[in-house]
Order: C-alpha cells, then sequence, then structure tokens
C-alpha cells in the first residue's frame, strides 16, 4: 500500500488557519477611548451572541508590591466584601445572575474579566465596578485568603517541576520580584497585614493605571452610559510605577543545582538563562527559533535528539517569558536519574549546534507557517479579545498588531535566526536546576 504524507494537510490546515488570521484580523476594527482621568476604554461590538465581556488590566503587579504576595491578594480580595455588600452577598449575586468574574495576576500585570449575558448587563456592571472601586478589605477574609494561598503553595511544592522552576527563577533573578512564584511564600504570607493591602490598593488600582475592554454585545450608546460613565467620575491622584529592572548575576561557568528527593524515579532538569524583554526588538526572530529547537513540540529539535532518536524522554520542550524587563528562557525534560548527565550534554550540544550553524529553509517555513497559522487560536473567543486587547496596549505593541502579527514573523531571515540564537542561547554560563534522586 502506498504511504500517504500527511505534510500536504498540515500545511493546507495553516494557510486555511492563516487565512482565517488575516480575515480575523481586518474585522478587529475596535475603538479606543482615553479618559480625562487617564484610564483607557478598548471597545470592540460583537452581535453574534447576546453576551458581553468586560475586562480591565490593571498596571499593578509583583514588581509593585512591599512582600510578596500582596499584589495577588489584593486581586483576590476584591471580591470578598465592599461598602455595601458582603463576601457572601456577592457571592449570591454572582450566582444568581449567572456570571463571572475571574482574576489572572501575572509578574507584570493585573486582569479581571467579567462575563455576563446582555440580559443582566446593567446588574453585572453595577457589581463589577462596585468590586473594583469599593472593595473593603475585611480582616477574617484576609485570614480566609491567606491560608487558601498558603495551602495551594504547599502543595505546589511536592510537584518536582514547581520545585525545579522555583530554584531556577531565584537563582537567576535574586532578589527581583520576577525570582519568584506570584502567589509568594508560604513562611512569608504571616508577615502580611491587611494595611499592606488597603495601601497597595490606595497607591496603584487608580483610572490612569487601568485599561478596559469591553467585548460583545453592547451598541456604542450603552457603552457611554453603562461603562464610560461611571469610569469617567472616578478621581483621585494619580499612580506612577517606580519598578526597576532585574540585575543577572554574570558566571564563568555554569551553575548547576541539585535538589535531592529520594522518593523519585526520574530527574526533572530546567536549563536556562536570561531571555528578553516583550519590547525587543528580536522576540519574532526568538520566538521562530524558540519553536524550532524546542517549542514545537515533536517537530523540534530537542524532541528529536532526546526523545525520538535515543527514547531518553517522554517530553522535552523549551520557552520564554517575555516581560516588560527581560525574563527567562529556559529548557525542561524530565529523564530517567540514571540518564541524567547525557541529557544535559545532549541539550547543551543541541543550543551549540543552533548557535553555530543556521537553521534551513525548511525549518524557517514551517515555523512561520505554524506561529502565523496558529495565531488566530489566541484570538478565537470574545473573552480571549476582551483580555488581548488590554495587553497589546500595556506593551506598547500598536493597535495594528493583530493585523501585522504574520508580517513581522515572515520578515525574520536566517541571519535573524542565528543572530538570537547566538545572542540568547548562553553555553558557557548556563543555569541547571535538577531534582532527583542521585
Amino acid at each position: 500500500m502506498k504511504k500517504i504524507s500527511i505534510l500536504p494537510v498540515f500545511f493546507c490546515f495553516i494557510i486555511v488557519l492563516f487565512f482565517y488570521s488575516v480575515v480575523g484580523a481586518e474585522k478587529m476594527d475596535f475603538k479606543t477611548f482615553k479618559l480625562e482621568n487617564g484610564a483607557k476604554i478598548k471597545y470592540l461590538y460583537r452581535e453574534n451572541i447576546p453576551v458581553v465581556y468586560v475586562s480591565v488590566l490593571i498596571s499593578a503587579s509583583a514588581l509593585d508590591e512591599p512582600k510578596p504576595s500582596v499584589a495577588y491578594l489584593t486581586a483576590h480580595l476584591l471580591t470578598h466584601g465592599t461598602k455595601k455588600r458582603t463576601a457572601t452577598q456577592i457571592e449570591d449575586e454572582v450566582d444568581f445572575l449567572a456570571i463571572s468574574i475571574e482574576k489572572k495576576i501575572t509578574h507584570d500585570y493585573t486582569i479581571l474579566t467579567l462575563s455576563t449575558t446582555k440580559r443582566h448587563l446593567k446588574k453585572a456592571l453595577d457589581l463589577f465596578f462596585d468590586i473594583l472601586l469599593n472593595p473593603v478589605f475585611p480582616e477574617e477574609e484576609i485570614k480566609k485568603e491567606v491560608s487558601r494561598v498558603e495551602k495551594t503553595i504547599k502543595q505546589m511544592e511536592q510537584d518536582p517541576s514547581y520545585i525545579a522552576h522555583k530554584n531556577f527563577l531565584k537563582n537567576l533573578f535574586g532578589q527581583h520580584p520576577y525570582g519568584r512564584a506570584v502567589e509568594g511564600e508560604p513562611e512569608e504570607l504571616k508577615n502580611i497585614k491587611r494595611q499592606d493591602i488597603v495601601d497597595f490598593y490606595s497607591k496603584h488600582y487608580k483610572p490612569n493605571n487601568m485599561i478596559f475592554s469591553v467585548v460583545g454585545y453592547i451598541v456604542e450608546e450603552e457603552l457611554s452610559e453603562l461603562i464610560i460613565k461611571p469610569i469617567s467620575t472616578w478621581h483621585g491622584e494619580k499612580s506612577i510605577r517606580n519598578i526597576i529592572p532585574p540585575s543577572f548575576v554574570k558566571r564563568d561557568e555554569p551553575l548547576k543545582i541539585f535538589l535531592k528527593r529520594d522518593d523519585l524515579t526520574q530527574s526533572t532538569i530546567v536549563i536556562g538563562f536570561e531571555g528578553i524583554s516583550r519590547g525587543d526588538p528580536d522576540f519574532y526572530a526568538l520566538s521562530i527559533m524558540n519553536y524550532i529547537l524546542g517549542g514545537g513540540g515533536l517537530t523540534s529539535r530537542l524532541a528529536k535528539q532526546v526523545r525520538e532518536e535515543r527514547g531518553l524522554a517522554y517530553s522535552i520542550y523549551s520557552t520564554f517569558y517575555p516581560y516588560l524587563f527581560p525574563g527567562a528562557y529556559y529548557i525542561e525534560v524530565k529523564t530517567k536519574n540514571e540518564n541524567t548527565k547525557s541529557v544535559i550534554k545532549l541539550i547543551i550540544d543541541e543550543l551549540k549546534k543552533m548557535k553555530d550553524k543556521a537553521v534551513t529553509d525548511e525549518e524557517l517555513k514551517e515555523a512561520k507557517a505554524f506561529l502565523s497559522g496558529s495565531f488566530p487560536l489566541r484570538i478565537d473567543t470574545m473573552k480571549k479579545i476582551c483580555e488581548f486587547l488590554p495587553v497589546i496596549d500595556f506593551y506598547s505593541l500598536g493597535d495594528d498588531y493583530i493585523k501585522k502579527y504574520s508580517e513581522y514573523i515572515e520578515k525574520v531571515t536566517l541571519d535573524d535566526i542565528k543572530r538570537i540564537a547566538k545572542r540568547i542561547l548562553n553555553t558557557e554560563s548556563y543555569l541547571v536546576v535538577i531534582v532527583g534522586k542521585d
């Protein structure tokens, strides 16, 4: 029987995705409103279903907190009581209206997202703005939330991957906030006082620190009355972020950290080094290089060498985190204890090959096709769009970013890949953390 290649099918799929990405981008004709109090509002009308999403990105994160976990706790405690609603009343109202209010805290910012049907829009917005503008942070609710966070962190600390990443970031970033989880440290939670949270909210939750987005079945007249009007009445002193970039330690040789766990039959390995910021011009070149190296699943070089050809690991991948300041670039792999040294050597060898030898035209073509073709999946729902629009503004990517993303990817050359590989892939003084038995 003749063997049928799946490559033509794959590339047809990518082309279809790319087509829809272009079409979707052309229809992403959102408007931006800038209010006198400094707040911004991104607005996109959608009439396909009677649902409305409202997100607010607040420029407040671990970068701003006086103690670890304060930013995380502040965001989560917003729904635990306001000047006119108790935590129980908020919970009951959320259930009755069948709405949701989600919180996402990153190392750079905090996002709250409201989802509601058009039928309950007015009541949902009244609750959402009450939570955002009038939280009271009851002492008893703080104790409950601190207890919950402490239990969550202790559970995560049983996971070898979490342990490896925690120690990798701590050694890469030192005392900088990028060097710790946004949830904080369990042993330091007891040091947080209610006043820390109140002060953090008062200082950073200001309209000039906020980017709103509204996506869904809401016409501009309703937007003006239900959203722009209440936000416009919010006044107060403007907040200015006083944040500092990380300072990386220069080493002459690799730093190797071993954390012994006798209960493990395999090693969890994290190898990495300093990465780039989101505003770095080489962001797109690094995205493509990373896809080829270890971000492209089973088609990546690392997966082929370590998993497919030698069977030394079930999974291996590389990734990077571009923040306001340079983040981390790392590779993670799990392997049997006895294979630890050989796997590390294979990884370093592949990093050197990426630096010394150019990628092929075929690798570049496939990476571009995948990245451009899969981009629409990041904005394929109204909720994703609603949360994506403020991020574009936050990182100053431009209102035409969605339309131009594929163009930015397509411009990357083989020389760009080689340059960014030499710049980022540190094979001389990398950091490696191993969690295992031997």
